[in-house]
C-alpha cells in the first residue's frame, strides 16, 4: 500500500509506520455491550421495586446513557474529523459509520425518557417500557460498535499518532464525576483478562495504581453487589 506520512505536516494519507495501540476502544465498547442488556434484565427482575431500588437503578442507567453520549461526542469532535481530513478516499465509509451516531442518539434519548418515567412513576408498565427501550438501544448500538471496531479503529491505528489517540481517551473520561470514577473504572475492568486489565491500568497515575484496592476494587465490588443483589 502506498501511503503518505501521518499527521497535518505530511498532508493526507495513512502512515507506513507501525500501527498505534488502539485496543482500549474494544475494551470500552465491551462495557457498552454489557451494561444496557444487564440493566434491562435487572429492571425486569423487580416489577415492584422499593423506592431505594428505583433510585439506584435509575441513577445507574442514566450514568450508562450519559457515558455513551459523551463517548460519541468525543469521537465526533476528535476522531472522525481527523480521519475524514487525512484519509479522504475513505471518507464515504467514515461518514457512514459516524452517521450511525444520530440513530443511536435517538435511541439514547428514548431510553433516557423511559428511565425518567420509571423513576417518577415506577410500575410494572413503566419498568417494562424502560427495559424495552434499553433492549432497543442495545440492538442499535451493537452493529455500530462492530462497524467501528472492524472499519474505523483499524484506519485510526494507521492514521493518528498515539498521542492523538490517547488524548481522545482522556477527554472521553474527563466528564465523569470524581466520586464515580472508581466505580466506572471498576465496571470497565470487571470482565477483562489479566493482560487487558494491566493494559488499561497503565494509564492510571502511580498513586492510584498503588491504592487500586481502596480506590477502585472495593468501591466497585460494593456497588456491583448492590446493583445485582438489590438495595
Amino acid at each position: 500500500m502506498q501511503c503518505g506520512p501521518i499527521g497535518p505536516e505530511g498532508g493526507n494519507g495513512m502512515s507506513t509506520a507501525q500501527p498505534i495501540d488502539v485496543r482500549d476502544m474494544a475494551i470500552v465498547h465491551r462495557t457498552f455491550r454489557n451494561v444496557y442488556e444487564e440493566s434491562a434484565r435487572l429492571v425486569r427482575a423487580a416489577p415492584a421495586p422499593s423506592p431505594e431500588r428505583v433510585t439506584f437503578l435509575a441513577d445507574h442507567i442514566d450514568f450508562a446513557i450519559a457515558a455513551l453520549h459523551h463517548h460519541h461526542e468525543g469521537e465526533d469532535e476528535l476522531l472522525y474529523p481527523m480521519l475524514i481530513e487525512r484519509v479522504p478516499e475513505q471518507a464515504p465509509m467514515t461518514e457512514q459509520v459516524e452517521h450511525e451516531h444520530l440513530l443511536i442518539k435517538t435511541a439514547l434519548d428514548e431510553a433516557s425518557a423511559a428511565c425518567t418515567a420509571w423513576r417518577e412513576r415506577p410500575s410494572a408498565g413503566t419498568g417494562e417500557a424502560l427495559a424495552a427501550a434499553l433492549g432497543h438501544l442495545n440492538k442499535v448500538v451493537e452493529p455500530h460498535l462492530d462497524d467501528e471496531e472492524q472499519k474505523v479503529v483499524p484506519l485510526a491505528a494507521v492514521t493518528l499518532t498515539q498521542q492523538e489517540w490517547d488524548e481522545m481517551g482522556k477527554q472521553g473520561a474527563a466528564w465523569i464525576p470524581r466520586n464515580k470514577r472508581g466505580i466506572a473504572f471498576g465496571m470497565m475492568l470487571e470482565p477483562l483478562g489479566e493482560a487487558d486489565r494491566a493494559f488499561m491500568m497503565r494509564a492510571l497515575p502511580a498513586p492510584v495504581r498503588m491504592l487500586y484496592p481502596l480506590l477502585i476494587e472495593r468501591p466497585w465490588k460494593k456497588y456491583a453487589s448492590t446493583l445485582r443483589n438489590g438495595t
